[in-house]
């Protein structure tokens, strides 16, 4: 089975440049002004949508991977993405997004963030029964009505310990089908880290801070398959993918921990300054 080529860029080196109605639910909390700003957070991800990413590989002779290989844990204090979960010769993609339909979603700053860590140290080793390609985020609003792009920006970091091990990347429209892009560094550790994420729609403008250090974005549009829907739609993703199993055939598990998320949506008229300040 091919992979997709999103994630063939994954697995490639990439040049560093410089680029120019919510329902109640458990461990959320929502707030809203007479400004018309909205604040959304939870300690864990508990009534997220659990879906399958595209960057996807399954050996001749393995079933397709389905929705069957992925989940998502919830503990209260933090949830757990994991990926590969019945340990295949597959490659599996697990996107856990909260999402608001919503038609005024373009007039809004969106300010969000989340902290994350893995619970398991990274080895070149592939006997090993845990091991990882990637973990990754983003904030991205569909323009289901209009354009049928998807605008926002995304993060990724490279976690394959034989390639590009602790590379930053960030998404960018460079290519017309958006590819990454090599941007910063983070060592793989078991620490927690935390993203913060501006999209400021109205003045196509972004910011994102990973650990307090600013990391190059740009603002994108995307377009996605002609089965997505016509509403506008805001989402805020976690994400991992388990490693490529290839050649050696891994039987590797993938697994990682988010928690602490908050959302703001700000008018983009009442704001005050051009960009919204994220303050550590």
């Amino acid at each position: 089975m091919s992979i997709s080529r999103r994630h063939l860029l994954k697995m490639l080196p990439a040049t560093a440049v410089t680029l120019a109605a919510p329902s109640p639910l458990a461990h959320l909390a929502a707030s809203a002004t007479s400004s018309g700003t909205r604040l959304y957070e939870g300690a864990d991800l508990s009534g997220w949508e659990v879906g399958l990413g595209d960057a996807l590989y399954a050996r001749d002779g393995e079933v397709p991977v389905s929705l069957a290989d992925v989940e998502t844990i919830h503990h209260g204090t933090y949830s757990e993405l994991r990926a590969n979960t019945l340990y295949r010769i597959i490659m599996a993609h697990n996107i856990t997004f909260k999402r608001f339909i919503d038609d005024a979603a373009f007039q809004y700053v969106h300010t969000c963030g989340y902290k994350f860590r893995l619970p398991y140290l990274l080895e070149p080793d592939d006997t090993t029964t845990e091991n990882a390609q990637s973990l990754e985020g983003g904030i991205f609003t569909w323009d289901g009505g209009n354009t049928r792009l998807d605008y926002g920006i995304a993060f990724q970091w490279s976690l394959n310990p034989w390639s590009e091990f602790g590379v930053i990347r960030t998404w960018t429209n460079n290519d017309p089908a958006g590819e990454w892009t090599n941007v910063s560094y983070l060592e793989p550790d078991t620490a927690w880290h935390e993203v913060k994420m501006v999209i400021d729609h109205p003045r196509q403008t972004t910011a994102l801070l990973l650990d307090g250090r600013h990391v190059l974005t740009q603002y994108t549009g995307i377009t996605k398959p002609a089965h997505w829907g016509t509403e506008t739609a805001a989402r805020l993703q976690t994400e991992i993918v388990s490693i490529y199993p290839e050649p050696s055939g891994m039987r590797a598990r993938h697994r990682a921990e988010f928690k602490d998320w908050t959302w703001l949506w700000e008018p983009a008229n009442a704001c005050q300054v051009y960009l919204p300040i994220i303050k550590n």
